[in-house]
């Protein structure tokens, strides 16, 4: 398990999107040398699909199907 500031990331697809999450500034820094605004623009999308796949698995809030009550939440 990797940790950084103090919150354990024990999923493969959490470690992933810290990561990505972790290459904003550099992504902020390239927008304000090259004045482009695509690789801002890729950088969300790329963003927003690996959110989506860390929550196609891990679940914040788990719910039973059939009554919706909570059943479990992952902090």
């Amino acid at each position: 398990k990797a940790v950084a500031d103090g919150i354990p990331l024990g999923h493969e697809k959490e470690m992933k999107l810290a990561k990505l999450l972790l290459r904003f500034p550099e992504t902020i820094v390239r927008l304000t040398v090259d004045l482009f605004l695509h690789p801002l623009c890729e950088y969300l999308y790329e963003v927003s699909t690996v959110f989506t796949e860390f929550y196609d698995v891990c679940y914040c809030v788990e719910k039973d199907r059939t009554t919706g009550q909570i059943v479990h939440i992952n902090m």
